[in-house]
């Protein structure tokens, strides 16, 4: 049986590259949503919502393909229990900031995938945690690693595929996939339950 055409409703090059490392090459299409967190939303749901409404944003315009949507979404609770939402720091200052919070404390980094086939009216989402326990780190070295791979458009200020996973004393999850921001282990079930096999497909290509 023909599989459907499936498009990613991302322009990150992550994700991206994520695919195409276990050879599977699919275009990204960038959904342009809004992507405020709501009055009171807990960090799950503002992780599923954003996923969900990311692949529908791309359905709309390409129904009878599967349409991936992701999102995630980091917390840290610091030392009086707040529990703070880390999203893209954008600037330097933005990321000093976020890196002072996690450092010496575990994050939780909840990634969420949808499926939207719209022609089916199928939908799907779920989620992966992982939780990262970063090592107490320096004024200096938290300024010297940002200057060096300025990860702005990185939940959490650090990009754990290059040194930022030198951050870590510990990483706890299913898929170490997950942290980058593309869970592939849960992608593949998840698809499954489509009856799309995508070890199939990536050996095809």
């Amino acid at each position: 049986m023909t599989s459907p055409r499936i498009i990613l409703a991302s322009s990150s090059n992550y994700r991206k590259a994520q695919l195409a490392n276990i050879g599977f090459q699919v275009p990204g299409i960038s959904p342009n949503i809004d992507e405020t967190a709501n009055p009171g939303e807990a960090p799950q749901d503002l992780a599923c919502r954003l996923s969900l409404e990311k692949a529908r944003a791309v359905a709309a315009n390409y129904p009878d393909a599967v349409i991936i949507g992701g999102d995630q979404v980091a917390t840290v609770t610091d030392k009086t229990g707040h529990v703070h939402i880390l999203g893209k720091p954008g600037t330097l200052d933005k990321a000093i900031e976020q890196l002072e919070l996690c450092s010496g404390n575990k994050v939780r980094f909840i990634t969420a995938l949808s499926l939207v086939h719209q022609a089916q009216q199928r939908e799907q989402t779920r989620f992966e945690d992982v939780y990262v326990t970063f090592s107490e780190l320096s004024d200096s070295v938290i300024e010297r690693y940002l200057l060096k791979e300025q990860p702005y458009d990185c939940a959490g200020s650090f990009k754990a595929e290059g040194a930022g996973v030198l951050l870590f004393d510990r990483i706890e999850s299913r898929d170490p996939n997950t942290l980058i921001g593309l869970p592939v282990m849960l992608l593949r079930d998840m698809l499954a339950d489509w009856h799309i096999n995508l070890l199939d497909l990536t050996l095809r290509h």
